[in-house]
């Protein structure tokens, strides 16, 4: 709160200005308890993000252990097609033949002497309407100055639509239009129409019951194959719906073993689809968990640190501004207790070869302290005995992922987690939606904020109302002064003169 320069004093010899900075540093003190609390929910409401983004990291781990670690494929190559494995993915074996590549329709205008002769009837305006597959048409406006095979494709293409427009060289030094659909198949078919301009629609229509105008050049093609004998028809060539799981990306027509000179009736050589199970990246992705896990108590660490509280000879002990944001909140306590938990429980209902992470080789490290020494608050850390790890995935995979995903309906370490997740991240996505006990618990410290932020507008308006007073008390006084000392002085001039006199 500036105070703002103060002219037209008097003579008083007072320094008004000073004399209200002093005050105003004085009264914003009342300030000081109140900005305190709003850097302490500030620091609240970063530490509970930090608390969420960790949380989050550890949820992304575990399903991707579950999606592409244990329940892991790969795939071998093929030459007709390239296939890729995604989530649902499943060990098998598909025989598959490609007997034809989707294809963009693509279409031309007869051969035009020029490329920028105009080939309108002179009209002022007329409209060209583009239809692709079951699309909303798209209408170019063309002028009567835009009507040349140069301009028509410039318009086309400033559309940004489904279709591509380019002029071609011909036979004989002549050119022609060409438009491209930008989809494949039969979602691509373009259909073409011009209203208001006979002589162009001469030469630019195209479509059913079109007798005249462009002509095809490439027919859209739909991509078609075979999986284990049963015909697959799509318009794209890149498949994601024929094998859960599977993307199918086509590259060639497979060779043909009997040419019946009919597509539909060629027989095509299949290759062999393998699905196979991969559980190399599980070794890995376990110890990509331990890393978040640590990293979450670590978070958790430096969020709740106690540190001693300050003491002075003349003064009770005071509480150290160096806490952690998050010190003593219940909440934080309950999560993290939960989280250790569940991590290093037991699971013998589950697997008696490996009932807890400990049989792994995944076990707890306690930080030991010399007298004196400060603790980090960061306890209770994993560490992996990595020959240990690599023999039970080699020779126990199954009981392993019993551990972590669960068996004949009894939760693992995953579903476990999963349901101390939901209770403190929340679900967007289920029915009903759930609001995770960290989300609340910002809330919380939001309306606190908030009421906090009024009170401090409202003593802001306060110190400012006192200032003013002040100022204009300071004034009056200042007037004073200078009345009284003019009055001095002059009195003291009347008496010299009398005394000369």
């Amino acid at each position: 709160m500036a105070i703002a320069p103060i002219s037209g004093l008097g003579g008083s010899g007072l320094d008004i200005q000073q004399l209200l900075g002093q005050l105003e540093a004085a009264e914003s003190k009342k300030l000081n308890p109140y900005l305190q609390k709003q850097s302490s929910y500030s620091g609240q409401l970063s530490a509970w993000s930090k608390i969420s983004s960790s949380l989050d990291a550890l949820k992304t781990n575990l399903g991707k252990l579950q999606d592409e670690g244990f329940n892991g494929v790969s795939i071998g190559d093929n030459k007709a097609f390239k296939a890729t494995a995604g989530k649902g993915a499943i060990p098998n074996s598909y025989s598959v033949a490609v007997a034809q590549l989707a294809k963009s329709h693509k279409i031309g205008s007869a051969a035009q002497d020029t490329n920028d002769a105009q080939l309108g009837d002179g009209s002022d305006t007329r409209t060209l309407k583009i239809t692709v597959g079951e699309g909303q048409p798209m209408e170019v406006t063309l002028k009567n100055d835009e009507t040349s095979l140069v301009q028509i494709a410039k318009k086309i293409n400033a559309q940004n639509g489904d279709v591509n427009a380019t002029v071609m060289a011909a036979e004989g030094g002549s050119f022609k239009l060409v438009v491209t659909s930008k989809k494949t198949g039969s979602d691509g078919e373009i259909k073409m129409e011009v209203s208001g301009d006979d002589k162009l629609a001469g030469v630019l229509d195209y479509g059913p019951g079109k007798t005249s105008g462009m002509q095809e050049m490439t027919k859209a093609l739909n991509a078609k194959m075979y999986i284990d004998g049963e015909l697959v028809v799509r318009s794209s060539n890149t498949i994601t719906d024929a094998i859960e799981g599977i993307t199918f990306e086509l590259r060639e027509v497979s060779e043909i073993i009997k040419d019946e000179g009919d597509v539909e009736k060629n027989e095509y050589k299949p290759e062999t689809l393998a699905v196979t199970a991969d559980t190399s990246k599980v070794k890995s992705m376990i110890e990509e968990f331990v890393k978040q896990y640590n990293a979450f108590l670590s978070t958790v660490s430096s969020v709740s640190v106690y540190k001693e509280p300050i003491k002075n000879a003349d003064e009770l002990a005071q509480q150290n501004p160096n806490n952690g944001a998050l010190f003593g909140d219940g909440t934080l306590r309950r999560l993290s207790s939960q989280i250790k938990s569940t991590t290093v429980g037991s699971y013998s209902d589950i697997s008696k070869v490996f009932p807890s992470l400990g049989s792994l080789g995944i076990s707890v490290k306690f930080d030991e302290f010399k007298a004196g020494q400060e603790s980090t608050g960061t306890m209770g850390t994993l560490t992996i005995d990595s020959k240990k790890l690599e023999e039970a995935l080699k020779n126990n995979p199954k009981e392993v992922e019993a551990l972590f995903l669960g068996k004949d309906g009894a939760e693992g370490l995953k579903g476990k987690m999963d349901g101390l997740f939901k209770t403190y991240l929340g679900d967007n996505e289920g029915y009903p939606k759930v609001e995770g006990a960290i989300a609340t618990a910002k809330k919380g410290i939001e309306a606190q904020d908030k009421r906090n932020e009024k009170q401090i507008s409202r003593i802001e308006d306060l110190i400012k109302q006192s200032l003013a007073r002040s100022q204009k008390e300071f004034i009056r006084l200042d007037k004073a002064m200078t009345e009284m000392n003019n009055m001095s002085t002059q009195l003291q001039s009347a008496l010299l003169g009398m005394m000369n006199s």
